[in-house]
């Protein structure tokens, strides 16, 4: 028996050049990959990743993330989307809920980092 293959809100490839966040609404952005810094993912938060990549930080919200953050560390993530019917859709493994794009701001005087509520 072949095992079905989960069906997931993000599209892989090896080694691409750019990824690209689409939150369903306002914005689709694409980053060439040389600009991701890093990606955080807390067990305490876990429908939740932060990426920091170029200039901004791209927040994803969504159910059973471990997939995508896997294809983040790993660099095969091409696109990640938001879709509305996708909330609904018990036949989906993986899915963003939202995706916020949030620039990084640069320290004010005596500010050590930006709070993105993280801790």
């Amino acid at each position: 028996m072949e095992k079905q293959r989960p069906k997931l809100c993000f599209d892989v490839i090896s080694h691409p050049t750019h990824v690209t966040f689409d939150d369903g609404k306002r914005r689709r952005r694409n980053y060439p990959w040389l600009h991701y810094q890093w990606a955080d993912w807390e067990f305490d938060d876990p429908r939740r990743i932060v990426v920091s990549i170029g200039d901004e930080f791209v927040i994803i919200r969504g159910y059973n993330l471990a997939a995508l953050f896997q294809a983040i560390e790993e660099h095969k993530l091409t696109r990640v989307r938001v879709n509305a019917k996708s909330i609904n859709d018990p036949s989906l493994d993986t899915y963003a809920t939202e995706i916020r794009f949030m620039p990084k701001a640069p320290p004010k005087k005596g500010q050590a980092e930006l709070d993105l509520g993280l801790g």
